[in-house]
C-alpha cells in the first residue's frame, strides 16, 4: 500500500488528468442509460459511482504522505461513494443476472450503511467549520418539518396504507428521502457558513452537494413510489436511474472543486511562503 501511496504515476496525475478521466466515464455510463443497454443489470449506475470511488481514491493516494496520515473526512467519503459503489454492484447482480427483487435486499444494506459514513464525514468537516450549536438546533426544527410535511403528503394524501408491499418497502420509502434532504441541509449548512469563513471560495463545493441531495430525493421518490403503486410504463421503468446518474456527477463535481481549492490553497500558502523569504534576504 505504501509503494501504491509513493507511486510516481499517482502523484504526477494533475486534475487536468482526473477531470477527463471523470468525463469519459461519465459519458459512458449515460451513453448506456440512453441506449437502453444492460439497464437490468444496472450498468450505467455502478460506472458513475464506480468512477467517483475512483476519483476520490486517486485524490488520497495522491496527496498522502502515508497510510497513518490520510485526511479522515475524505476517508469517510471514500467509504460512502465505496458503499454506494457495492450497492449499485449488488443490485445489478440481483436484478438483471439473478432476476429477483433486489428492492428491498442486501444492497440496501450497503445504501444505508453509504449514508452513515457520509454522516461521518460531515462531522469530521464540522472540525473545521465549527457550526455552533443554536445553527444546529435552527437547521433540526427546520429539517423536522420537512420530514413532517413530507410524512403528512405521503399518507394522508397518497394513502400509502393502502399499499400491498411489506413494512420494509414502507420504510425505506421513507427513509431515502429523508435522509437525501440531510444531505441537503447539511450542505447548505456548511455553504452558508463557509462563506464567512473562507477566503479562498473552497466552500463552494458544498453547494454541488446539496444539489445531489436534491438530486437524489428526487430519484427515491420516483423509485419508492413506483416500486409500491408502479406508476411508470414499461419503458420509463428506470427513469430514477437517469436521476441517481446526475445524483452522482454532482457528486464527483463537487470532489473536482474540493480538489481545487486546496491544490489552490497550497500553492497560495508556497508562494506566501517563498514571498517571506524574499523579503528576509
Amino acid at each position: 500500500m505504501t509503494n501504491i501511496i509513493n507511486s510516481g504515476l499517482i502523484r504526477n496525475l494533475s486534475v487536468k488528468s482526473i477531470l477527463i478521466f471523470f468525463i469519459v466515464f461519465e459519458a459512458i455510463a449515460f451513453g448506456l442509460y440512453f441506449s437502453g443497454t444492460f439497464d437490468r443489470y444496472n450498468i450505467s449506475n455502478v460506472l458513475s459511482s464506480g468512477v467517483i470511488v475512483g476519483l476520490v481514491l486517486i485524490f488520497l493516494l495522491k496527496y498522502t504522505s502515508s497510510i497513518g496520515n490520510i485526511n479522515k473526512s475524505e476517508l469517510f467519503f471514500l467509504l460512502t461513494l465505496t458503499c454506494w459503489f457495492g450497492a449499485e454492484i449488488l443490485y445489478g447482480y440481483l436484478n438483471g443476472y439473478l432476476q429477483i427483487d433486489a428492492y428491498p435486499s442486501v444492497a440496501d444494506i450497503l445504501y444505508i450503511f453509504g449514508y452513515i459514513f457520509f454522516v461521518s464525514f460531515l462531522w469530521f468537516m464540522n472540525r473545521i467549520y465549527k457550526i455552533e450549536l443554536a445553527y444546529i438546533m435552527s437547521a433540526t426544527i427546520t429539517f423536522a418539518l420537512i420530514v413532517f410535511y413530507v410524512m403528512y403528503i405521503a399518507i394522508f394524501v397518497y394513502e400509502i396504507y393502502s399499499f400491498s408491499g411489506s413494512v420494509i418497502d414502507l420504510t425505506l420509502l421513507f427513509v431515502y428521502p429523508i435522509v437525501d434532504l440531510f444531505i441537503f441541509l447539511g450542505s447548505m449548512m456548511f455553504y452558508f457558513r463557509g462563506r464567512t469563513i473562507s477566503i479562498n471560495k473552497g466552500h463552494n463545493f458544498w453547494l454541488f452537494i446539496s444539489a445531489a441531495g436534491v438530486v437524489f430525493f428526487v430519484a427515491d421518490v420516483i423509485f419508492g413510489f413506483n416500486d409500491l403503486f408502479k406508476l411508470l410504463a414499461e419503458d420509463d421503468i428506470y427513469l430514477s436511474d437517469l436521476f441517481y446518474n446526475l445524483g452522482y456527477i454532482l457528486f464527483g463535481i463537487a470532489f473536482i472543486v474540493r480538489i481545487s481549492s486546496l491544490i489552490m490553497g497550497d500553492k497560495s500558502n508556497n508562494d506566501q511562503y517563498l514571498g517571506s523569504k524574499k523579503i528576509k534576504k
